[in-house]
């Protein structure tokens, strides 16, 4: 009788105490990752706390927690996300861009539709659950829809980066083709000066349009943002979240800018975490006004707060052509898909000591002692996408 009981009375508590017990679990594990836990919209029914994840209950977030038990019983690094770029054209000319050396590389041919479908199998298979479509300027690749309608959403969750140029006439098609999120790329709350920083007259307006269309058509959105330590210093980050505001985007994504691409001389980005600090504490009054959409700042997430640079160690970038680098900053190539199975690229790049587990304190394409290692190039020895 006794053991009847306790069976009962234990049965009555998990069922009275499993919901917010969950919900609670769920808060402090985004309040880790992005230092806050609002959910910020509601996608086909699902909460998502940010773009940059699987929604609540989905599919893919099964996926993440299955692959993150496997992982503890393979005492292995596996990836859970991936940067695909998926093209080398781009209608922009951005300052700080990280693409460029690729850009005008005509000697290299595009992953054809089959072999970026494949590549995205692969990596599905291997653990990834959130894929990030970026370029070059991604909408520009004419069978994007049709690589989109392929990809496996029961395993993944898929976000694209844009410049917003082609957005508004595509956002509806993108979410029939199973786009889950998007974030327009926003450097100045300024339309000429925004316009000004990528070299495009009118993309401001193109973005603000794209992002209305995105919203009208079920997608989550957010703003990615580049931000420099001079725009920082003239309160560019400020605006760009009452910009978010303002537009009603339910995210804004910034970037603390990097030493690569058309920065790599920039020797002020490198180990200059002053100012980042700096705005990460300005951040914080934003992390519970549910006024303000999600704010979530990459230097807080490669920091010893969250997740640290996971670059190589549960995260990797796919060049155009099918190379395998650590991210979409570093340059250096670790193989490519088109000689050597994903997986084994993958035990290559991670077998080395400065993948074999997350860096805290930012990014390591800014750190000098990272710089100084054959595993992390700047230069134009390689190429990466368009995240920011």
């Amino acid at each position: 009788m006794r053991s009847w009981f306790a069976s009962l009375r234990f049965r009555w508590f998990i069922a009275t105490n499993t919901l917010p017990y969950t919900a609670d679990y769920l808060d402090r594990v985004y309040k880790i990752y992005l230092n806050h836990n609002k959910i910020i919209h509601y996608r086909d029914g699902r909460p998502v706390y940010s773009l940059s994840a699987p929604a609540i209950f989905s599919k893919p977030a099964a996926h993440f927690f299955a692959r993150s038990l496997y992982k503890t019983i393979q005492n292995k690094n596996t990836p859970n996300m991936m940067s695909f770029a998926i093209n080398d054209e781009c209608n922009a000319v951005c300052k700080h861009c990280s693409f460029f050396a690729g850009v005008d590389d005509k000697s290299r041919t595009v992953l054809t539709l089959v072999q970026a479908q494949k590549a995205i199998v692969d990596a599905q298979e291997f653990g990834v659950s959130v894929i990030n479509i970026v370029g070059g300027e991604p909408l520009l690749r004419p069978d994007l829809m049709e690589l989109l309608s392929s990809i496996d959403k029961d395993a993944s969750t898929v976000l694209m980066f844009t410049n917003g140029w082609l957005l508004a006439e595509k956002a509806q098609q993108l979410k029939k083709s199973g786009l889950d999120s998007v974030y327009v790329s926003i450097d100045a709350a300024d339309a000429e000066e925004h316009d000004r920083l990528r070299g495009k007259k009118g993309l401001f307006q193109k973005g603000m349009e794209g992002i209305i269309a995105a919203k009208r058509a079920g997608l989550s959105v957010g703003i990615s943002s580049c931000i420099t330590p001079e725009s920082y210093q003239k309160g560019e980050f400020q605006r760009i979240v009452e910009l978010g505001k303002r537009m009603g985007v339910h995210e804004v994504l910034i970037f603390d800018a990097m030493p690569t691409g058309r920065f790599q001389g920039r020797k002020d980005l490198v180990d200059n975490n002053d100012w980042v600090e700096e705005m990460l504490q300005k951040s914080i009054p934003y992390h519970t006004d549910y006024s303000y959409p999600g704010v979530l700042l990459w230097p807080y997430a490669t920091s010893h707060r969250s997740v640290g640079c996971s670059c190589g160690t549960s995260y990797f970038y796919l060049s155009p052509y099918g190379d395998m680098m650590s991210c979409d900053f570093n340059h250096k190539p670790f193989g490519n898909i088109l000689e050597r199975p994903l997986y084994q690229l993958w035990e290559q790049m991670t077998s080395m000591k400065d993948f074999e587990c997350a860096k805290w304190g930012g990014c390591k394409i800014k750190s000098a002692e990272s710089r100084s290692h054959d595993t992390v190039s700047a230069g134009r020895g390689g190429c990466a996408g368009c995240a920011s």
